[in-house]
């Protein structure tokens, strides 16, 4: 698995070879970064169900200023904190061992604001609703901020959830891209 694009452009980075970590395939992350670029040159961004990281850093090689980092297993956090560190990008990422409810939650807590939620989680275990529906509680993506949402292309998500409105879907195979953007919230920048 390489970095697509930007400073670190052809870095390999390690990934885990276990089948309950799906990394996010070449195509597929050109392909969001090709729709979401003007929201990365100086954003802060969260990898939800970040596995290996490779979104995130391949955010940082783009220009994003900050990612944070939330994976539960043990295993993906010590990858991530190696591919920061292969990449030259230890001092940008910040990696959670966390469940992602209540690593949502310790970012609110801590005043984290994200201009891009990027969040893949395992496919249909109904984790998608979830999670949009407690991101759509807190306030830690700002206005006009967007969440893109890498599922299975039969999983049914909200299309409309308070403060997050769905706004284009892209499909890939068996993956479909699903954006949504804020659309109400204001808040207090603190990052």
């Amino acid at each position: 698995m390489k970095i697509v694009a930007g400073k670190n452009k052809g870095n390999k980075l390690k990934y885990l070879k276990d089948i309950s970590v799906r990394p996010t395939s070449h195509k597929v992350r050109e392909a969001l970064f090709d729709v979401i670029m003007p929201y990365i040159d100086g954003a802060v961004l969260l990898d939800l169900f970040a596995g290996v990281g490779a979104i995130g850093i391949e955010a940082l090689s783009r220009g994003a200023k900050k990612v944070i980092f939330i994976d539960n297993n043990i295993k993906c956090v010590k990858i991530i904190k190696k591919n920061l560190e292969i990449t030259k990008n230890t001092q940008f990422g910040l990696v959670f061992k966390k469940e992602y409810l209540s690593g949502l939650k310790l970012l609110e807590r801590k005043k984290y604001f994200f201009d891009c939620i990027f969040m893949d989680p395992p496919y249909n275990k109904g984790l998608i609703n979830v999670a949009l529906s407690e991101i759509s509680k807190l306030s830690i993506l700002k206005k006009d901020g967007i969440i893109i949402v890498q599922h299975h292309k039969e999983e049914l998500i909200d299309s409309n959830l308070d403060k997050l409105k769905l706004i284009k879907q892209k499909k890939y195979s068996e993956s479909l891209l699903s954006f949504y953007k804020n659309v109400f919230l204001t808040y207090n920048k603190k990052n």
